[in-house]
């Protein structure tokens, strides 16, 4: 009832910093960014990585480093080989939904766009301008 992949989350204050410290955990180790979560306006953000539990540490290691570096680390955390309950609750699960709306802030990977058909186009017609024909008139 494990997933077959792990987890790591760090939690910073502000996105900046976030972005820069996630930049420095993709590219130390094999790992996929999962999912974020801001809260207070963004100024808390956790990242979520996922990937084998020695690559996940090394990017959480790696995270820690810098947002110390940045003076914005607030937590972290490995969790190696996730109860398959803990999956909805990050979004993490393949029955998960796409929340309805930016309020919920939370980011889930990338989005999966819907078709939407194409709609029908016109025929091409051209618009002449009409000149305007109004006179001037002078005022004494």
């Amino acid at each position: 009832m494990s997933a077959e992949f792990s987890i790591g989350m760090v939690e910073v204050s502000g996105l900046g910093d976030a972005i820069l410290m996630l930049d420095d955990m993709c590219k130390v180790a094999d790992v996929t960014f999962s999912a974020t979560e801001r809260k207070l306006g963004g100024r808390l953000v956790t990242i979520v990585v996922t990937g084998e539990l020695t690559a996940v540490k090394a990017s959480v290691d790696a995270g820690v480093k810098r947002a110390k570096e940045l003076g914005s680390y607030k937590a972290s955390q490995v969790i190696a080989r996730p109860h398959k309950e803990i999956l909805p609750y990050l979004h993490l699960d393949k029955k998960a939904k796409k929340p309805n709306s930016e309020t919920a802030a939370t980011y889930v990977g990338p989005v999966k766009e819907e078709k939407k058909p194409a709609p029908a186009k016109k025929p091409a017609t051209t618009t002449a301008k009409r000149k305007s024909t109004a006179k001037k008139t002078e005022t004494k």
